[in-house]
């Protein structure tokens, strides 16, 4: 066993030897001097007016344990201390294998206790309070567990969002394998919980976060990240709302802009499940300009009463393999229940609303609506430190209870603990005895990046390359070859057929073999990748079609309506024995469902009538359609990108197309999407330059970093172009740009196997004659340009309570004041000509 050392406030002197009880040291520092691997340091109750440095190697198996005698108050207190802002009243530096247990840390004038370059690190039962900057935070450490601490009323001198993260109250930062769990964190005046850049392997659980002023949770730029658990909520009382008298958001996800949707800090890997959030501003907001989800899991969470959105997601960029799924999501105040920007690629599905929350995020297959969403009492008091989590717990008669879903068991537990049935319930609560049954949903699925293949009937990759011909390569029954009617119209390229003008591809027989494998089932499955060339085309405009004439068919998947109805959409009309043989009534998706993207378009009808369509993997049509397919045309034959009398063409790129003679499951549809955006990347290029290098004064230096960029295979070459038609092949130039003008960087990497990838920013790079005078840090500058004739229009300030004021640079001069950034965006970077381009990069902006 180690030594030991006690320390006294009261009774203690340095010049003891600090190893027995009666001769204790007197400052907690002079114990730590002494302590070695496996020792401990005992500090009696008392105040300690000192500032803690502890680097000491302690050992996995005999850890130095810094602690307060079990039952007293010890407390090390700041308030008489010089401490900057940047600082920590107590640090842990360059350390392993150590535990701090029992204190409490108050006052500090920077920092109340930071942890950094350390590994093994414990910090138990310790109070944080008071601090002028943060809490606790951790910065470039492994291994580190924070639990059952408090921290609260820190970032005392801090008002709003900073340039910098020092007033996060609890902070983890370049570090990796990290678990914080049941803590409380509250009344602090920045963000409570902040698992930020370069953070990985990170499990946030069972925490009680409330009235933090600018968030409860955050996660920035951070791989990897389980939020699991957690009790967020804001009792609205004044003190603890923003800067612009709002509450501030419960849980959010973002990236840094060099991040928005690649890069080694890509937030990605991210699960946010059984959290309980009420009474925020904003429950749930994921937002970033250009950003988008990669594998974000937000599942069985309950959110009630924001008094803004329930969930705000502004996210341009397609996103991946990302699901908001199980959530019971309510109001009572007639807040809006989610508004989302974009979120393309999103699954939304199995989730319970109390009313209807747009077209857009709606699920008519999965999702439930119903104003009574059946808790214990959804309108509890939401008072400071005295919330009941047991008022969320579903009643015997909540919508919720079995209309969830599980996929390879996912979720295991809910918000207390209990395991989930089968079947799910919806929210973070497991209602007992509930449905043991298992979901159809949970089945036996290819390997990940495989397609389904069972009942597939005809397939078509478009790999060819050239000519008229487009192979079936499904490999069943006799091939269903199909013939370019037009060749001058389309261009082949690696992504597949592209149909430049009205163009029709038919097989050369009837399409026999599809008929009746479809016969002889009454299920049918059209799967289709596409880009449609514009969101205006007369429909339907033929995608898949076996027909005969635009007024009798099988089967069509088309898009748009036609005449003066919505074109920017998707609709599949089907043949029964109770339809018209045009194949009416149809399934529509709801306008804007469609885009100008890369897309993948699923139909399924099964035997017991429903027929379903499908939007890169979510439900976003539903009818019932009656009959069976005997009344099916067997004389018809298959088409693609028109019909066979050559007047509803489509346009737009075909990178796959299938046919199944069964109805997928919702599993194997979003399996297949899947399949295609989710394969691991061997080669990724990206590269970063200096914060307040995006703006400067000719001759303009800049340093370029390729050192996030990584290969499967060792990298060996770079070809960087600077956009003003010089380049380089170094791996980290220094460039100098010598007039004034807007710039668009690439950097263009290839491995040892030949791979290449190619990263471009467009106008990364500002360069002007004029100086452009320097603000403190607290706020951030940027111009309006025109990038036509790079004049700067205008001069913008943001303020640290996130306002803009806009200075213009011609007649008339004036200023003009805004809301925040995207204010000043939305009124005046309407046309392609006018860029916002930032002059100072905050952080975290």
């Amino acid at each position: 066993m180690g030594t030991t050392y006690y320390v006294s406030a009261a009774k203690g002197n340095n010049n003891n030897p600090g190893n027995q009880p009666d001769k204790p040291l007197r400052t907690i520092q002079a114990a730590i001097n002494k302590a070695q691997a496996g020792d401990r340091v005992a500090i009696s109750g008392g105040t300690y007016a000192e500032r803690l440095h502890i680097q000491k190697p302690g050992a996995i198996d005999a850890p130095i344990v810094i602690a307060a005698q079990e039952g007293e108050s010890a407390v090390i207190d700041g308030a008489d201390l010089v401490i900057p802002r940047d600082t920590a009243l107590v640090a842990v530096q360059q350390s392993q294998a150590i535990t701090i247990s029992g204190l409490t840390i108050r006052n500090a004038g920077g920092i109340g206790l930071a942890i950094s370059k350390s590994s093994q690190i414990t910090v138990r039962e310790t109070t944080v309070d008071s601090s002028y900057a943060g809490g606790l935070h951790v910065t470039q450490s492994d291994n580190v567990l924070v639990e059952k601490c408090r921290i609260f009323n820190c970032g005392r001198r801090f008002l709003a969002h900073g340039p910098e993260r020092n007033n996060v109250a609890l902070l983890t930062r370049h570090s990796n394998d990290l678990t914080l769990r049941e803590n409380q964190v509250y009344e602090n005046s920045d963000e409570g919980i902040a698992v930020s850049l370069g953070s990985k392997n990170v499990v946030v659980s069972k925490n009680v976060c409330y009235d933090n002023r600018n968030g409860q949770i955050g996660i920035t730029s951070a791989v990897d990240v389980v939020v699991e658990a957690n009790l967020c909520y804001h009792t609205g009382r004044p003190q603890f709302l923003t800067l612009n008298q709002q509450r501030g958001p419960g849980i959010t996800k973002h990236d840094l802009w060099q991040y928005e949707t690649r890069g080694l800090w890509h937030t990605r890997n991210v699960r946010v499940i059984n959290n309980i959030v009420i009474g925020c501003g904003v429950g749930l907001r994921a937002g970033r300009r250009k950003g988008k989800f990669s594998r974000v899991q937000i599942s069985h969470n309950t959110i009630l009463n924001s008094t803004r959105q329930a969930i705000d997601i502004g996210l341009r960029t397609t996103s991946t393999k990302s699901y908001i799924e199980n959530n019971l999501i309510a109001t009572t105040n007639g807040a809006e229940l989610a508004h989302a920007l974009g979120g393309e690629g999103i699954v939304w599905r199995h989730n319970l609303w109390s009313a209807f929350p747009g077209e857009q995020v709606y699920n008519p297959s999965s999702d439930v609506i119903n104003p009574d969403i059946g808790l214990a009492n959804a309108n509890a008091a939401v008072s400071a430190g005295q919330v009941s989590v047991d008022a969320y717990k579903l009643v015997d008669s909540s919508p919720a209870i079995d209309h969830g879903i599980r996929r390879n068991g996912d979720v295991l537990l809910d918000f207390w603990g209990v395991t989930r049935d089968g079947q799910p319930d919806i929210g973070a609560h497991e209602f007992p005895n509930g449905s043991s049954d298992e979901p159809g949903d949970d089945l036996d699925l290819p390997p990940d990046g495989t397609r389904v293949t069972k009942g597939l009937v005809a397939l078509y990759e478009f790999k060819e390359g050239q000519g008229r011909q487009v192979r079936d390569v499904s490999g069943v029954g006799d091939l269903l070859h199909l013939r370019i009617m037009n060749e001058g119209g389309v261009t082949w390229s690696e992504r597949g057929l592209k149909l430049d003008e009205p163009s029709l591809l038919t097989s050369e027989r009837p399409a026999t073999k599809i008929i009746n494998a479809c016969r002889s089932t009454h299920e049918i499955t059209l799967e289709a990748w596409i880009e449609p060339a514009n969101l205006t085309q007369d429909g339907p405009a033929r995608i898949i079609s076996i027909s005969k004439s635009k007024t009798e068919r099988n089967v069509t998947l088309g898009q748009g309506l036609h005449g003066n109805q919505p074109a920017d959409l998707y609709m599949v009309r089907l043949r029964t024995s109770q339809t018209s043989i045009n194949g009416l009534p149809a399934v529509v998706s709801p306008a804007g469902s469609a885009a100008a993207d890369l897309t993948h378009v699923v139909y399924t009808r099964h035997k017991n009538k429903r027929a379903t369509l499908y939007i890169n993997g979510q439900d976003r049509g539903v009818l019932d359609i009656d009959g069976n397919f005997d009344t099916w045309d067997d004389k018809m034959p298959l088409l693609l990108g028109n019909e066979l009398s050559e007047d509803r063409p489509w346009s737009g790129l075909l990178n796959l197309c299938a046919v199944y003679s069964r109805a997928l499951t919702p599993a194997e549809v979003l399996h297949n999407y899947e399949a295609a955006v989710q394969s691991d990347v061997a080669i990724s290029a990206e590269f970063s330059i200096l914060p307040g290098d995006e703006l400067g004064i000719a001759p303009h230096v800049v340093e370029f970093d390729s050192s996030e960029s990584f290969a499967a295979a060792t990298i060996t070459t770079y070809f960087w172009e600077f956009g003003d038609g010089q380049t380089a092949n170094r791996a980290n130039p220094t460039y100098t740009y010598t007039a004034p003008g807007i710039y668009t960087v690439s950097l263009t990497i290839t491995d040892a196997n030949g791979l290449t990838d190619k990263v471009t920013k467009e106008r990364l790079i500002a360069v002007v004659e004029t100086p452009v005078a320097p603000l403190p840090a607290d706020y951030a500058r940027f111009i309006l340009v025109n990038i036509e004739n790079s004049n700067v229009l205008a001069f913008g300030v943001q303020y640290p309570d996130l306002r803009c004021t806009l200075m213009w640079n011609d007649v008339p001069y004036h200023m003009s004041v805004y809301s925040d950034v995207d204010d000043v965006a939305r009124n005046h970077t309407g046309t392609n000509a006018v860029e916002l381009i930032w002059v100072d990069v905050l952080e975290e902006e």
